[in-house]
């Protein structure tokens, strides 16, 4: 008997008793929605925060600001050394920061950022607001139109938030893009005010992580920071609000040990990924729960799934007892019943799956017209095929595992008994 007659056999068989078969492959159906659907879950989250911490390639870059040791009346004063001093209370870095920090080995990419602060903005209406900006880092934000700003050169662009656009005077994002906007920025020194004009490149979309920062190019963040140190001495001039670096190697460990060598040195550090690490661990932990759910459901599905097959043994086991008298071998029994097996796990996982991508659809549609309105980029539910053939193969594993006792039984019956049972 081939294996092409053995899946046929097993096929057939499984019809024997329609309600049985259906009631059983039901059970697994629902445990695969449930881990479907929680899988779906889990992408979607999972994806929109990576998205918006920006490419793969730039999660592992490090924040390095000074580090400060909190105090109470009760404390005695903190002694003086080389590595924090008073200079540093105001929460600014200095060259002497930046050099330490060079000392540091597994980290490259080092860039000092000053601070770039602006009066106020006008566009399309005129009307002056206050605008939280910050200089590019090189990521790729999560853009609703457009494209990313300039990471060098001297050209003056912008990445303007929705609420920015709205507030301008602009209907849209389209209509946004390509205009000019003016920034306003003076000295503290001089008190002389300076117009910077830059164009709007690109449009943001909203997000659950950032506040939603509008973003300078570099060339437009060095020009305010010109305006802005306008007068200034120069050891003023060279002092920097954060120092953006990338560690060598995306081994955690290794981030971890680069991290206790800068606290060592009086900086605290951190990495886009270690900023949202909290919202994964807590959504993961949360989709964890419902795949509990899911497993528990698959588990009481085998049992269905045993008592199916057993329930068939009984009732074709003067069959098995005449395909045993006419030289079918053990194995082949036990491969036409594990084969059942497997194909009540293959129907009710892929019908489940397939449930599950109409619900998600559903749900989606729902989540964008209620509680996800406004968040673009964001879609709740994601199937895709590595977890869908996960599931698909851990399902039918499990289905397996469940028919092996019935179909050893079956295998092990002697003929001669098997056909004188009434």
């Amino acid at each position: 008997m081939k294996f092409r007659d053995i899946l046929n056999s097993a096929a057939s068989n499984l019809w024997h008793n329609k309600g049985r078969t259906f009631l059983t492959i039901i059970a697994v159906l629902i445990g695969s929605l449930t881990l479907s659907i929680t899988m779906g879950i889990n992408s979607g989250v999972n994806n929109y925060l990576t998205k918006q911490i920006g490419n793969v390639g730039n999660t592992e870059q490090m924040i390095i600001a000074p580090s400060f040791s909190s105090s109470n009346s009760n404390d005695a004063p903190e002694r003086y050394n080389t590595n924090k001093s008073s200079n540093n209370t105001d929460g600014m870095l200095t060259k002497n920061d930046l050099k330490k920090i060079k000392t540091v080995k597994g980290i490259k990419d080092i860039k000092a950022l000053k601070d770039s602060n602006v009066t106020y903005v006008q566009g399309l209406n005129k009307v002056k607001y206050v605008i939280d900006a910050q200089p590019t880092l090189g990521i790729a934000y999560d853009l609703k139109a457009g494209r990313q700003v300039a990471i060098s050169g001297n050209s003056s662009e912008i990445l303007l938030t929705k609420q920015m656009v709205k507030a301008f005077g602009y209907h849209n994002a389209q209509q946004a893009l390509g205009k000019s906007i003016t920034l306003v920025t003076n000295s503290p020194v001089t008190k002389k005010k300076q117009k910077i004009s830059a164009k709007i490149v690109g449009i943001r979309n909203d997000s659950m992580i950032s506040s939603g920062q509008n973003v300078y190019s570099h060339g437009l963040s060095q020009k305010i920071i010109k305006a802005n140190q306008d007068g200034m001495p120069k050891a003023l001039k060279d002092r920097y609000v954060e120092i953006v670096a990338t560690p060598t190697s995306k081994n955690p460990d290794k981030i971890a040990t680069i991290e206790k060598k800068l606290a060592k040195k009086g900086y605290t550090a951190q990495t886009l990924k270690d900023a949202v690490k909290q919202l994964f661990q807590t959504f993961n932990i949360a989709t964890g729960v419902l795949i509990i759910f899911g497993a528990i459901a698959l588990i009481a599905a085998s049992f269905g799934v045993i008592n199916t097959l057993y329930m068939s043994v009984r009732d074709r086991t003067r069959e098995i007892g005449l395909m045993k008298a006419l030289g079918l071998s053990q194995g082949k029994v036990f491969s036409i019943f594990s084969c059942e097996a497997i194909l009540i796990g293959l129907f009710g996982s892929l019908l489940g799956l397939l449930g599950a991508m109409g619900i998600g659809q559903a749900l989606n549609s729902v989540a964008r017209k209620t509680f996800l309105k406004g968040i673009d980029g964001f879609t709740l539910i994601q199937f895709n095929w590595p977890n869908s053939l996960l599931i698909i193969g851990i399902i039918c594993l499990i289905t397996f595992l469940a028919g092996t006792l019935p179909a050893r039984r079956a295998a092990k019956l002697d003929p001669i008994t098997a056909l004188r049972y009434e």
